[in-house]
């Protein structure tokens, strides 16, 4: 790579918000296939900070293969959003190349309207059969991979929440004990359908940094985050006033970062005449 591509490519590391506010003043085709010849990585970066129609155009312009890399480094509300800018058709190309259950857990959130406690949730979580043995339930924490583990969710046959424990209180319990037993039974939870505004406004922030989402029937559906929320409330923040955020990074004198976004536009057109040229040898 030659120094005026690593220069471009510094700038999309390190400033991918204010890259992203450049690179949206061009055609979502040309973006794509700039974004293209760069990591995955680094493009998810980029593209997170798109707003979700042109992320959404700027996905749907690339390779199924390519697109889906990208698309799953997304965070999870993100990827919900842009999800709902897609067409159908082009919504199923995209969700075939991700891992069946990361799909899944897409296909499962999508249902609920922008704005709400199910669209922003996290699936799937950590949750335990309230019948199950501690012993056992302990193996089953460490089989997770995916989702928060801190506090742990007790649910009935029918999949209601009826218990929550800390990881550290299930670690410390007596092994033969039965999760029914040692969890607590006062869970605050939150609506599926309960708008963002309202949920940031809950006082229950102040005493758990984590608080799980049921629907009309009490069925555990997933958890949201305190540290989520708050990145939601800066992201809306941040998109309020784009003009006072380019002023504020202008105003740092950071001539490494300057000088790599003012080359974006050639690197663009550069990468993408390249591309085109490659493809009629």
């Amino acid at each position: 790579m030659n120094p005026f591509s690593r220069l471009s490519a510094a700038a999309l590391r390190s400033q991918p918000s204010t890259a992203a506010k450049v690179l949206e003043d061009y055609s979502a085709d040309s973006v794509a296939r700039y974004l293209a010849a760069t990591s995955p990585m680094t493009a998810g970066q980029v593209i997170g900070h798109f707003t979700p129609a042109f992320a959404a155009h700027c996905l749907g312009a690339l390779e199924p293969v390519v697109a889906g890399r990208i698309f799953s480094l997304l965070l999870t509300d993100r990827q919900i959003i842009v999800l709902r800018q897609l067409e159908h058709d082009r919504r199923e190309s995209l969700l075939q190349t991700l891992q069946p259950d990361l799909a899944a857990s897409m296909r499962h959130l999508l249902p609920y309207p922008e704005g709400t406690a199910g669209a922003v949730m996290e699936a799937p979580l950590a949750s335990l059969p309230e019948e199950l043995s501690v012993r056992n339930a302990i193996k089953r924490v460490k089989r997770i991979q995916n989702g928060m583990k801190f506090y742990l969710y007790a649910t009935n046959t029918g999949g209601q929440l009826t218990g929550v424990l800390t990881l550290h209180e299930l670690i410390n319990t007596l092994p033969s004990s039965i999760i029914r037993q040692v969890m607590h039974r006062h869970v605050v939870s939150l609506s599926s359908l309960q708008s963002i505004a309202a949920i940031m406004d809950s006082p229950y922030w102040q005493d758990y940094h984590a608080l799980p989402v049921t629907d009309e029937n009490d069925v555990l559906l997933g958890v949201i985050r305190q540290k989520n929320l708050r990145r939601l409330q800066e992201q809306a923040l941040q998109s309020r006033d784009i003009g006072d955020a380019l002023d504020s990074y202008m105003a740092v004198g950071d001539l490494f970062c300057t000088t790599a976004l003012d080359l974006l536009a050639v690197m663009i057109d550069t990468t993408t005449s390249l591309i085109r040229r490659d493809s009629h040898d």
